[in-house]
């Protein structure tokens, strides 16, 4: 009975060895059939990228010089006029220019949104 088990053990070890070797065999084909796919991708995206047209493409404006902001501005002002001269869109951006503006005393913070040049 020992020796049936051993064959048997045996019999299961190379079966396993088959497996591994035959899975080990798909493995390296299934990668480098990735591969070849990434590569596909790769190509499409800088054909993609090279067609697309000047519409699409991210306006990038000049910096905004805030010292002549801050000049043009009248003695007391609000929030949205310092957006309307630097023609900047997001209130979070103007309020950290404002409290930059607020730490280095060029301004003075009179209420919310209310700002007086110093």
């Amino acid at each position: 009975m020992a020796l049936d088990m051993r064959i048997a053990v045996n019999k299961t070890i190379v079966d396993l060895r088959r497996e591994i070797s035959k899975k080990t065999s798909d493995l390296g084909a299934l990668k480098s059939e990735l591969a070849r796919y990434q590569k596909v991708k790769g190509i499409l995206n800088t054909q993609s990228g090279t067609a697309r047209t000047k519409a699409n493409r991210k306006v990038r404006r000049k910096p905004v010089d805030w010292n002549s902001v801050l000049k043009q501005l009248p003695g007391s002002f609000a929030v949205s006029n310092v957006a309307n001269l630097a023609k900047v869109k997001s209130r979070n951006y103007m309020h950290r220019v404002l409290a930059k503006w607020v730490g280095q005393r060029k301004v003075k913070r009179l209420k919310p949104g209310q700002y007086q040049k110093l």
